[in-house]
């Protein structure tokens, strides 16, 4: 206990050197710097904390760069480039890296993988993904297991130093979904899914076996809308299975699993709210900690030592979310983000008890001149509670033109961070609320399956409860309110004009969801899958198509009484640009006002900077034109009409 007293002591002096993390100036984020790439993409500590390997970004190409921890020195040891893959080329650029020793990194380029050493130097071709390391025999022969196909459906290990890599196979049919392995990198339990060719029924499977050398014996089958645990690796004295589980329960936890037994035994960590998440790759028993997935993410460690260390450090980095790796009795790394700060990492020596700020995610951002995120709560139209992210813009704190940004999924979240959209909104002087609706995950199973068969139903009712909640509390203006979403959120923008008119003066929509029938029915990577097809009927549920009509913005279009902005990428595969044609069709037909935003090669996303440009600037301009400050009551002067 005096020596964790010392280190939070030591800490507090040190954080008042750093730099002030407070309020400075109130000018917020052009649209220029919202389109700002991070400079620096990720950094990983080597195991005897010498090195950090650091991806970083120039504004066109990714590359390696190695820092030394003693003097601070750096060289770049690779830069992407373009090779031939297949009849075409890719960028072979990194993407993520993690240290398989102390001299040698396992480095990912998206479709391929391989090895490298300190001066950047390839050593073997790790397939097509790594997976993660194993604890080898002999100590001079480093193991990786990785993906050695397109599908990630085949796995092997990799001896770096012989360069040899061994296949992990299985006898049994079916497509692997996820593999479990033990501390020496053995395969030994798998999920399989089976589907059948003539019909959308889908069963899934988990296979154990005791050693390598042993058959493999079937512990249960569900089918793929049961509630199920699900294997992630192999204890290693016991021969126990770690797994994770919502059975008989509300929320993810971790328990070990009796393969001989054939059930569930002792609860290894869990949260009575919020789901739990393992960080570490998981080989065995070797996780040293978990995360809960609330509104704002907790580590806890199982380890005294790293306990001791992240309680000084989030003393020492108050109001962020601190994330350690290292060795935590010589040199560890800290990853530290908030909502105003994309991220930067520092360096902790622990044993100078000295911490030093290395790199920024995103240099031009300046966390003093954006706007906190805050948590709130509000009861929805049947009472259930519904959190939600609320960022407010500078200046007055009463009646201010807000946008309600509809996340998508709808088995998704938001997630309290630094986001440039939420950012860049605030800064033009509007409210943003992000409802976290029923339907949404890391809440527990009841309050993500209370939204299943809800769209537009009861999940639109939690959107338009927090809109009322914001106005009845004076903190929304009612006369300047749009509704924006993506993909699903694109539906519920849609919906929202026509479920509550009186609400909203306009609405966005970006690849949005026009019919639920047709999402359900039309050609889509969703549904050319026959598991994530038989998934998403679930969870929309299995309505008539009268029911799915009642609901549906394109049989509804002529409710819209509000101007709409409609963006789709041309290329999207997961929600068809049909969606957003078919819409505009029907709008026509009524004669409805609205703006057309086509994002050339584009899909479920925006990842082109032109195209985010594009989208932004159409949004702003939008959003001046039907809730920004010429709207306000102090400036009652009529709006441009909008064009389509």
């Amino acid at each position: 206990m005096r020596t964790l007293c010392r280190l939070t002591a030591a800490l507090l002096l040190f954080a008042s050197a750093l730099p002030a993390l407070g309020a400075e100036s109130e000018t917020g984020l052009s649209l220029i710097e919202s389109l700002e790439p991070p400079a620096v993409l990720s950094a990983v500590i080597s195991p005897d904390g010498k090195h950090i390997a650091i991806i970083s970004f120039s504004g066109t190409n990714q590359g390696l760069t190695i820092l030394n921890t003693d003097d601070l020195s750096s060289k770049e040891v690779y830069t992407g480039r373009w090779v031939p893959y297949g009849q075409s080329k890719f960028l072979k650029a990194p993407r993520q890296v993690r240290w398989i020793t102390n001299g040698l990194m396992a480095v990912d380029y998206g479709l391929e993988a391989d090895a490298r050493d300190l001066e950047g130097k390839h050593i073997v071709d790790l397939g097509t993904r790594v997976i993660g390391k194993a604890v080898p025999s002999d100590p001079n022969s480093p193991l990786v297991l990785v993906y050695s196909d397109d599908d990630h459906e085949r796995v092997a290990m990799v001896n770096t130093k012989t360069r040899k890599s061994r296949t992990l196979g299985f006898p049994m049919s079916g497509t692997p979904v996820r593999f479990a392995f033990d501390e020496q990198g053995e395969l030994r339990a798998l999920t399989l899914s089976s589907a059948s060719f003539w019909n959308n029924s889908t069963l899934m499977s988990h296979w154990y076996r005791s050693s390598s050398n042993e058959e493999w014996t079937k512990l249960a089958e569900f089918k793929v809308t049961d509630e199920i645990w699900t294997p992630l690796a192999v204890e290693g004295a016991s021969n126990r299975l770690i797994v994770s589980s919502r059975l008989g329960r509300d929320t993810l936890a971790l328990f070990s699993y009796d393969p001989i037994k054939r059930e569930i035994g002792e609860m290894l960590a869990g949260h009575p709210s919020e789901d739990v998440l393992v960080l570490d790759d998981l080989l065995s028993e070797n996780y040293e900690s978990v995360l809960t997935a609330g509104m704002k993410p907790v580590r806890y460690w199982f380890n005294a030592r790293w306990a001791g260390l992240q309680k000084a450090v989030d003393s020492a980095l108050p109001n962020r979310i601190n994330f350690l790796s290292g060795d935590p009795h010589g040199k560890v790394l800290v990853k530290s983000y908030s909502d105003v700060d994309p991220g930067q990492w520092l360096l902790l020596d622990t044993s100078k008890m000295s911490l030093r700020k290395l790199l920024d995610s995103n240099p031009q951002i300046k966390p003093a001149k954006m706007r906190p995120m805050e948590l709130i709560n509000y009861p929805s139209l049947d009472g259930m509670n519904i959190p939600a992210y609320l960022t407010r813009p500078a200046g007055e704190t009463q009646k201010r033109a807000m946008v309600v940004m509809v996340h998508g999924g709808p088995a998704s979240r938001d997630a309290w961070k630094w986001d440039s959209e939420v950012q860049l909104l605030a800064s033009q002087g509007y409210l943003v609320l992000q409802p976290q609706f029923r339907g949404s995950s890391g809440f527990g199973r009841k309050f993500e399956t209370a939204g299943y068969g809800q769209w537009g139903r009861a999940m639109q009712d939690d959107i338009t409860a927090g809109v009322q909640h914001l106005i009845q509390q004076g903190i929304a203006d009612p006369k300047r309110i749009c509704i924006y979403g993506a993909s699903y959120g694109g539906y519920a923008a849609l919906w929202g004009l026509i479920k509550t008119p009186e609400l909203y003066q306009c609405g966005i929509s970006f690849a949005g969801v026009s019919d639920i029938e047709y999402l359900l029915n039309a050609s889509s990577d969703a549904n050319d899958n026959k598991l994530t097809r038989e998934l998403l009927r679930f969870q929309v549920g299995e309505q008539d198509k009268l029911k799915l009509a009642e609901v549906s913005p394109l049989k509804n279009a002529q409710r819209i009484q509000a101007p709409l902005l409609i963006a789709h990428g041309d290329a999207d595969k997961r929600v068809p640009i049909s969606h957003s044609r078919k819409m505009m069709r029907e709008l026509d037909k009524y004669g409805k006002t609205y703006e057309w935003v086509q994002l050339e090669d584009e899909g479920h996303g925006v990842h082109l900077i032109k195209n985010q440009y594009k989208l932004s600037s159409a949004m702003l301009k939008f959003l001046e034109r039907y809730i920004g400050d010429s709207r306000s009551p102090d400036n009652e002067s009529t709006p441009s009409s909008s064009s389509k």
